[in-house]
């Protein structure tokens, strides 16, 4: 079942209300979930009580970028040039992790530069070539579509070690701000009154494929790594990542909707 629609909350809520046999699994980003808990005024249910994390499956990092003809060639040299801008500096934005990224890049680097949302991140790259806004934090399956294509420059990525699928792409801190960790990872929920043999016979199925070639082939195309943990280790990830956006939407002065 197709359930869009409130940043992923419809289906959230479907599948808390679900019956609780394993027959309804919800796969979704656990970072966006998790966000949903500060962004929105009342969110629908308690997503760390409601759900519960029956298998990961891959993580992926949002990336700072420029376009190719860009006079930065690295974060370092960015982050000197936005510096001496000041509020003069812009940067483009399509989606709350995003947002997040770029004030926490402004934070630890001490930069005043202005946020430009873009209803979706293609939306930026005229503006990105032109050099309208400086450069870009956007997310890793549009980045990488376009890196291939020679039409971004990865800076640096937002995770705390280099990307197993993008091993030449520097992280933030080799790019001298250090401390962002803001890893996207996608993950297999269940109600949370599945009953644990049900649960763990999901996370056999989603591990055992998880550590095929193939399926590293193909979370690699969209920059991400497979992601292999138990239930139990899922579940303290989200209880974290929720936690953690508190944070996040604090810092990045995102007002709730609703």
């Amino acid at each position: 079942d197709n359930k869009p629609g409130a940043n992923g909350n419809i289906a959230t809520e479907f599948t808390a209300r679900a019956r609780p046999d394993g027959h309804t699994i919800y796969v979704h980003t656990g970072s966006s979930i998790s966000a949903n808990m500060h962004t929105f005024k009342k969110p629908p249910v308690d997503a760390g009580k409601a759900l519960q994390v029956a298998a990961t499956i891959n993580k992926q990092a949002f990336m700072i970028t420029v376009d190719p003809k860009s006079p930065y060639k690295t974060l370092q040299e960015l982050t000197a040039a936005m510096k001496a801008k000041g509020d003069k500096g812009t940067y483009a934005t399509s989606a709350t992790s995003g947002k997040v990224l770029g004030e926490l890049y402004k934070s630890i680097a001490g930069l005043k530069t202005v946020e430009v949302t873009y209803r979706m991140a293609q939306d930026s790259l005229n503006d990105l070539a032109s050099g309208a806004v400086d450069f870009g934090a956007h997310d890793p399956q549009f980045t990488l579509a376009q890196l291939e294509q020679n039409r971004l420059r990865v800076l640096g990525v937002a995770s705390a070690e280099r990307l197993p699928s993008q091993p030449n792409l520097p992280t933030m801190a080799e790019g001298g701000v250090p401390g962002i960790d803001l890893v996207g990872w996608f993950a297999a929920f269940v109600p949370s009154a599945t009953p644990r043999p049900v649960v763990d016979i999901i996370n056999k199925h989603f591990n055992t494929l998880l550590v095929t070639q193939e399926a590293k082939e193909f979370l690699n195309k969209f920059g991400g790594d497979p992601y292999v943990t138990t239930p139990d280790e899922g579940q303290a990830r989200l209880l974290n990542d929720i936690k953690a956006w508190g944070d996040y939407v604090r810092i990045a002065k995102i007002e709730p909707q609703g």
